[in-house]
């Protein structure tokens, strides 16, 4: 009975595959889009903190921070722990044979271990409350909530858009005891990160040598191949992950490569964008919403192509500002004044804008500072006559040539050094 149970999946069936190596072999792509471009991210937040709901197309990602304090393992005392876990049940289909589910689980849960963990995106000595004894144990829980192709890119921008948005609260250990501060008491806490890590999915296809980027769900299962590419902010490569049957070149990769890392980029300040305006709406009343909410699409979405559409038009308008001409005070009076009209200027009178007492106490200041100079500078000769023969001799090989406005102290410590 379940023997072809995972043709019930898109582009399981031959057929399936066949028309879509026909459809890339003509570049064509059934939702209409190029080859190079994406569907549109929509984030949404939930009241609690470090839960985001994350939308690519039909692919919904559900992602939930949560933290406790454990023991830290033997080997890294002074560090925290990062788990992250992908359930993957509300899909059904992958339900209704064992090996399908398993094999996505794995491999998606694989993937994000090593976007996460072997990267070393998080500071996890930050997350240290007393060396050998107890530290912050970070969980990332992903629900899969739909499923239509790409959950390695949704997954991964739901988990980093939720360890960004998670706060701890803040403890302190006195006494060999820990306590645990409420949010009234103080602030929560935000994670810290060394980089912000993002991936981004390619298919290869042995009907065309062009790569398809986020692929649905019939393009994900009619691929020949396919890499996963993750890259940081900064864009440096964290994971590479590629398999398959189609043949791929270094041309290939380094094109996916730049793509990506742009890509990448632009993904993580969106959700810096998205998080301050997640800020600001926390700080109206009654605009927070729940987790119903977040399922029922009622919570307000965060689009990619609108946020930084934005942006864009800001960078345009200050740039423009920037390069137009500043008028002058000059032109503009000269403007306003008739043409037989003629500005003089008056000659600059320091008793109108200095008393006679502070200048006589400028000039009895100045007479001070030349007599310390005066001093000073002989002082410095009477050392410089009782170095030895060395110094002369190098003095009179490289003669230096000293500048009025140097100060002694400074000759002095030269000489010395």
């Amino acid at each position: 009975m379940f023997m072809n149970a995972n043709l019930f999946e898109p582009g399981k069936s031959k057929s399936e595959r066949s028309f879509i190596q026909s459809a890339v072999k003509q570049n064509t792509r059934f939702d209409g889009r190029k080859s190079n471009e994406f569907r549109d991210v929509k984030l949404t937040f939930g009241s609690d903190w470090g839960t985001v709901a994350v939308s690519m197309g039909d692919t919904k990602v559900l992602a939930q921070v949560s933290c406790d304090i454990g023991a830290p393992s033997s080997a890294r005392a002074n560090e925290g722990t990062l788990y992250l876990n992908v359930d993957i049940k509300g899909v059904a289909f992958l339900d209704e044979i064992q090996s399908t589910h398993d094999q996505r689980f794995l491999t998606l849960n694989s993937l994000l271990e090593r976007t996460f963990r072997s990267s070393r995106c998080l500071d996890l000595e930050s997350l240290c409350i007393a060396v050998e004894q107890h530290v912050w144990c970070v969980r990332v829980d992903i629900n899969v909530l739909n499923h239509d192709g790409n959950l390695y890119d949704a997954s991964t921008i739901a988990a980093l858009a939720a360890l960004m948005h998670f706060r701890r609260p803040e403890v302190s250990y006195a006494e060999e005891k820990i306590h645990t501060f409420s949010e009234r008491e103080r602030e929560l806490m935000p994670l810290l990160f060394l980089h912000y890590p993002v991936s981004v999915t390619y298919c290869l296809y042995k009907s065309s040598s062009n790569p398809l980027v986020d692929p649905t769900l019939l393009e994900e299962n009619a691929a020949d191949s396919i890499i996963v590419l993750s890259f940081n902010s900064y864009q440096e490569l964290c994971t590479l992950n590629a398999g398959g049957t189609a043949p791929t070149n270094v041309r290939t990769i380094m094109k996916c490569a730049r793509s990506a890392a742009n890509r990448s980029k632009a993904l993580v300040q969106f959700i810096r964008k998205a998080l301050e305006l997640d800020a600001e709406r926390r700080l109206q009343p009654n605009r927070v919403f729940g987790l119903a909410d977040l399922l029922s699409d009622n919570a307000p979405l965060l689009s990619f192509k609108h946020l930084m559409a934005e942006n864009v038009r800001q960078e345009v308008a200050q740039k423009k500002i920037s390069d137009e001409p500043i008028p002058s005070t000059e032109t503009v009076a000269d403007e306003q004044l008739p043409a037989d009209t003629k500005i003089e200027e008056a000659p600059m009178d320091e008793t109108t804008w200095l008393s006679v007492e502070e200048s006589t106490w400028i000039e009895q200041q100045m007479k001070n500072v030349q007599q310390s100079l005066a001093v000073s500078a002989q002082e410095a000769g009477k050392t410089s006559k009782s170095k030895p023969n060395r110094s002369k001799n190098k003095a009179s090989k490289k003669p230096s040539i000293r500048n009025q406005d140097q100060s002694d102290s400074e000759e002095e410590v030269t000489q010395i050094l």
